[in-house]
């Protein structure tokens, strides 16, 4: 079994050429990787708006049970209640439980004094929260994460710095920061100190799809020297979990 958790469909504002991040096209990705299941935003989320997008992701993988869909989500949820524990609340009846934010594209601060909402309402449904590497400083999600230590952040597109001095203080102070484990980190011997440092717990599997070559995800966690059943919590054990502790608020 193995869960990719980064994929997101939909063509950018400015079409990329040969690009066509499509369900079909995802879909035949997973089966030339032998992927199992995928957790899939929706790019309609940042170039449209992330409420309308969310539902547009629903109505697209609608019939495909190995796509598990992710809402992107503000601070002040959607219309009309603009409570975000209410549209949580509906994620959660909808069969969504995972969750996602892009500060920069929604405009609104990642910190606690504005996102606080958001991340105490995500706490109590023990729901995980995907967050891209780039949208946060180390030290915004330093503050969030001391300020909501029992809040699940899974950092997406962890750039390739080798020995990453900001990354490892944040894992170590952190427990419930995850990594996930995708073709752009690609690090000499990066996953197997990780893992010894920190435990094979903390870590999810990416393709990095639409834009990376996602065979090179999947060499890079086969061949990484992790004992079999470390490679397997990777994979999908780790995620799995995760999922399974949502509930709801």
């Amino acid at each position: 079994m193995s869960i990719t958790c980064d994929p997101i469909i939909g063509l950018p504002r400015v079409p990329i050429e040969g690009l066509e991040p499509t369900v079909e096209d995802l879909r035949r990705e997973m089966a030339r990787l032998r992927i199992d299941k995928a957790i899939v935003r929706h790019r309609l989320c940042i170039e449209n708006g992330p409420y309308h997008g969310n539902g547009v992701l629903l109505e697209e993988i609608a019939g495909h049970d190995e796509l598990l869909p992710a809402w992107a989500l503000t601070p002040d949820g959607c219309e009309p209640e603009f409570d975000v524990r209410v549209t949580i609340r509906r994620m959660i009846a909808a069969g969504v439980k995972v969750a996602w934010m892009d500060p920069k594209a929604h405009d609104f601060s990642p910190l606690p004094w504005c996102a606080g909402p958001l991340y105490d309402a995500l706490r109590a449904a023990r729901m995980p929260l995907l967050l891209e590497y780039d949208q946060v400083s180390p030290d915004q999600l330093h503050e969030v994460c001391a300020a909501f230590p029992e809040l699940r952040i899974i950092l997406l597109k962890a750039p390739r710095l080798g020995r990453n001095r900001q990354l490892y203080p944040l894992l170590a102070l952190h427990p419930e920061i995850y990594l996930c484990f995708c073709p752009v980190f690609s690090v000499h011997e990066g996953f197997i100190d990780l893992c010894e440092r920190f435990g094979s717990h903390r870590w999810v599997f990416g393709s990095g799809y639409p834009e990376a070559e996602g065979g090179s995800g999947v060499a890079g966690l086969m061949y990484a020297g992790l004992s079999g059943k470390a490679v397997r919590a990777v994979a999908s054990a780790n995620i799995e979990r995760l999922l399974a502790e949502v509930r709801d608020v």
